[in-house]
């Protein structure tokens, strides 16, 4: 029997180890979550959002406490695991406040034929989540938290080395007034997924991760007919065009690839710059990747904690390593740290092939990367260049046509001057290989419904 287990980061120690389930305890788990289902479903929108917003309140209180957890866990910086955890409580306060509105039928007064038209968004049944350590509960929240709005049963896999926040999770839940079975947190090796999504009685998986992993689970639900959604990889592109402040910007763009040790889908991975810019963005981005100061998740002048696991260090460092012998510039960092930990100084790279590895796939660690373009034509060639399309940037003075250049990036998400933005009130997800689906708003609590359309007619026989 495989373990989820608690290995601390900071020190390579092994904290604390789990038994993970077994497939003959799968049955009695689904069992429990449909009777939860079938009773959660038939309370009123308003009971289940008065659930979340008590559940928001312990998450705000508790904030600082769970940060502990996930910094011991996978390494986040004591800072950032705070924001994560507001994070939670912001998204279940807002579907909270919106979510009954949102599930209120959508009428269809121009529908023909009939007295009255209209479509209930009603809950499907037990889902399954599989979800990774990277944001531990901001991204089972951002899955759990609509689906339960809206009525749905949630079991969840979080990934092994998060066993102990994914707990906490379902504990607050509870504590908060979900039935138990609602939300189940399981320890579930990912080999047993089909024993889930073979029961009928589990109507949809969400899963946010590696596209091997999504691939596969893919291939799980169209075999059991099940609805999928899949939040994967990016390569994402930041294109640089104009900027009254070269430093400013360059730091900018250096502490959002850096956050979370580089760990993050949507973090900038390609700084494309226009070639009249690009020597001085290059120097003020070396002093900026070398200013970030590596440390344990909890000292207090931390900027980057250490990568989530040894294996998760060492094929980044790898892979960095294999591209300089590939013909990449190593400006600065990208070395395993002389200490306790899976700890490594964050990397500057130039001169990387498009079709090269790190020009074609993602590279999750605190690698920052940047690209010489020509020109503003020649950017969006190198933007465009790639599989995913999950989130670009584009910078510049001017707003207006930052939005022409950023609505030609082949992606889910584009922004001006901003970059790595996620909020309940707007919808997440890419395209390609970047995966398919809507995570946040409205578009959330309708992925996983039974849109049934009513009509309804005075009975009128005829002659």
């Amino acid at each position: 029997m495989s373990t989820y287990a608690v290995t601390n980061p900071n020190t390579g120690e092994v904290e604390k180890t789990y038994d993970s389930l077994t497939a003959e305890q799968i049955p009695e788990i689904v069992d429990n979550a449909d009777r939860a289902f079938h009773q959660w479903s038939e309370t009123t929108a308003e009971d289940r959002a008065a659930v979340l917003s008590r559940a928001a309140d312990i998450f705000e209180s508790r904030a600082e406490e769970l940060a502990h957890i996930i910094g011991r866990e996978m390494g986040k910086p004591l800072k950032q695991g705070m924001s994560e955890v507001k994070k939670v409580a912001y998204t279940a306060r807002w579907y909270s406040k919106n979510g009954p509105e949102f599930l209120e039928p959508t009428e269809l007064p121009d529908a023909q034929g009939a007295d009255r038209t209209y479509v209930r968004h009603d809950p499907l049944g037990v889902l399954l989540g599989i979800m990774p350590w990277n944001f531990p509960y901001n991204q089972i929240a951002r899955f759990a938290i609509p689906n339960l709005m809206v009525g749905n049963a949630i079991l969840m896999k979080q990934a092994a080395i998060c066993p102990e926040s994914s707990q906490k999770f379902q504990e607050i839940l509870e504590e908060a007034g979900l039935p138990q079975g609602a939300y189940t947190n399981l320890y579930l090796n990912s080999g047993d997924t089909e024993e889930v999504l073979q029961d009928f009685r589990v109507k949809g998986v969400s899963l946010t991760g590696s596209e091997t992993a999504g691939a596969s689970v893919a291939g799980l639900a169209a075999k059991y007919l099940k609805k999928s959604v899949l939040e994967l990889g990016g390569n994402d592109p930041a294109v640089v065009l104009d900027t009254d402040d070269v430093a400013a910007l360059a730091k900018k763009l250096v502490t959002l690839r850096t956050a979370n040790a580089g760990q993050v889908c949507t973090s900038p991975k390609r700084f494309i710059v226009v070639d009249d810019l690009y020597d001085e963005f290059l120097d003020a981005t070396k002093n900026a990747v070398e200013a970030v100061t590596v440390g344990d998740y909890d000292h207090p002048d931390t900027d980057m904690g250490p990568l989530s696991s040894e294996s998760a260090r060492d094929e980044v460092v790898e892979r960095i390593h294999q591209a300089v012998s590939d013909g990449a510039t190593l400006h600065s960092g990208g070395e395993k740290l002389d200490r306790d930990g899976w700890f490594m100084s964050p990397a500057l790279l130039t001169d990387i092939e498009l079709d090269s590895d790190l020009g074609c796939n993602e590279l999750f660690g605190p690698a920052v990367m940047v690209f010489r373009a020509e020109d503003e034509a020649d950017a969006l060639r190198i933007a465009n260049h790639t599989q995913y399309g999950l989130m670009a940037s584009v910078w510049t003075t001017d707003v207006e046509h930052g939005q022409q250049v950023a609505e030609r990036i082949n992606a889910g998400m584009t922004f001006v001057n901003t970059h790595m933005d996620s909020s309940p009130e707007f919808p997440f997800g890419g395209i390609n290989n970047s995966g398919y689906g809507r995570e946040n708003a409205q578009w959330a609590l309708r992925e996983f419904t039974n849109e049934r359309l009513v009509r309804l007619n005075k009975q009128d026989l005829g002659g």
